[in-house]
């Protein structure tokens, strides 16, 4: 996953699901929402932000990439 992908999938669970993620807990989400694992039925995405920096956090808010 890239660094971009992680950070897009920070702010997707930020507006959609209104969850703060770490990026490490966000990277099986990106993939997911980047297409690079199928959608498929049972599929479990795990998350987590237990270890979110509040300042990282806010930057990647306010970006766009």
């Amino acid at each position: 996953m890239s660094e971009a992908e992680i950070r897009h999938a920070q702010r997707w669970s930020a507006a959609k699901l209104r969850l703060v993620l770490e990026p490490g807990g966000s990277a099986a989400l990106a993939a997911l929402l980047a297409g690079k694992v199928d959608a498929k039925p049972g599929l479990l995405v795990m998350l987590s932000g237990g270890n979110a920096d509040p300042d990282a956090y806010a930057a990647v808010l306010g970006s766009e990439n």
